[in-house]
């Protein structure tokens, strides 16, 4: 099983708020996923699973750290600081959309 803590603001949607994010949230969701640790495996029958020892408090965002963090364990990472990397791979583009997402909203 890989335990990968991840530092990346990943998200795309947040929970139902008639507000838009603001800079200053977008900096909240990305210093709560510094929190949260990431638990990749598979099942006895061959399954993926993720698990989160927290939550960002946006499911959404929560389910995309889980799937990019699966792909980069499917992709052949082994060791937290391979998968840590994978995943840092995403992060100009999730960050871009969550912004043009919060500024949409407007």
């Amino acid at each position: 099983m890989i335990v990968a803590p991840l530092t990346l603001a990943l998200g795309l949607a947040a929970p139902a708020q008639a507000a838009p994010l603001t800079e200053q949230e977008i900096l909240v969701i990305g210093r709560r996923l510094q929190a949260v640790s990431v638990n990749v495996g598979r099942d006895a029958k061959g399954r993926w699973q993720c698990g989160l020892t927290g939550s960002t408090g946006y499911p959404k965002l929560d389910d995309r750290l889980c799937r990019a963090t699966t792909k980069c364990v499917q992709k052949g990472k082994s060791d937290d600081s391979a998968v840590r990397a994978c995943v840092a791979k995403t992060k100009p583009g999730l960050i871009a959309e969550l912004r043009k997402r919060a500024k949409g909203a407007k």
